[in-house]
């Protein structure tokens, strides 16, 4: 592995797209402008870089704000372009949305993405076509797979490291694969306990974090985390919704950007490309090769 050992990316969408709040929340404020700047301050604070994943979408709604992170040396993977989950796609619809974020991105900042995380990290047994399509559509890689049951979302049995992707086998390491996957942060193989970012991160104490990321690497495994701007920004709060979704969308926000100081402080991270370097297969079988399931 590279001297930066772990990945931090962010998902950038709208606070009102996530899942438990799109459909009951009416004339919902805008809040990317405030909610990306309290990102962008810490991780200058930090001299840190990350991947934002960005909805084609809100790219074509701010491509000033897109361009100014790229700027900043972040990098720039597609959230689709709608911010649909792949269940409701099809194969056909899911190139489309892959193209049409592409095309909004580069519009943005001049370079395609190179990188694709799904919406909800709806990537598993039943939307595995999406690999197809994310190689014929010129992406390098992919980190829509989490490693763990949820009620959600996760695939309990895939690589818990960086692997490269064999289409007719998606969820098992290889090493000689024109698509690599970068799955989301869990605690350790047997026990599979998501630590990598979101609702868990709000959840769990720090030191709990921390634990795992220091398992992870203690085994030369990178910990790819994950954030939502909006997550960092306590003003996106709303009461009127179910207790249970109000509990899972907004549990922990006003700690949000103290828990990732801490574990900026504690740990290097960097982007996926800042991590891993190019996506040459060279590169990545060294990498591959350094670590032990």
């Amino acid at each position: 592995m590279t001297s930066v050992p772990n990945a931090l990316t962010f998902d950038l969408e709208h606070w009102y797209s996530a899942t438990l709040v799109r459909d009951a929340v009416d004339d919902p404020r805008d809040r990317v402008h405030e909610s990306v700047a309290i990102v962008r301050h810490l991780l200058d604070k930090h001299e840190v870089t990350a991947t934002f994943f960005v909805v084609g979408q809100l790219a074509r709604e701010y491509p000033d704000l897109i361009e100014q992170l790229a700027d900043d040396g972040h990098e720039i993977g597609s959230h689709g372009h709608t911010h649909t989950p792949l269940h409701d796609l099809t194969a056909v619809s899911f190139r489309r949305e892959l193209a049409a974020s592409a095309d909004a991105i580069e519009s943005a900042t001049g370079r395609r993405p190179e990188g694709f995380r799904a919406p909800n990290f709806s990537v598993g047994p039943e939307t595995e076509w999406a690999f197809d399509a994310l190689l014929a559509e010129g992406y390098r890689y992919d980190s829509s797979v989490f490693p763990a049951w949820t009620p959600m979302y996760g695939v309990p049995r895939a690589a818990v490291y960086p692997y490269s992707v064999d289409v007719t086998d998606p969820f098992t390491a290889k090493v000689d694969g024109e698509l690599w996957e970068f799955p989301a942060a869990v605690f350790h193989p047997r026990i599979r306990m998501p630590i990598a970012g979101g609702f868990y991160a709000r959840l769990l104490p720090v030191r709990v974090i921390q634990w795992g990321i220091r398992l992870l690497n203690r085994r030369e495994i990178p910990a790819t985390l994950y954030f939502h701007p909006w997550e960092f920004n306590p003003a996106v709060k709303v009461a009127d919704l179910p207790s249970h979704n109000r509990f899972i969308t907004f549990h922990g926000i006003d700690r949000t950007r103290e828990k990732l100081d801490q574990l900026l402080n504690s740990f290097e991270f960097g982007s996926i490309e800042d991590v891993f370097g190019p996506m040459d297969d060279e590169t990545q079988k060294n990498n591959s090769s350094s670590i032990v399931d």
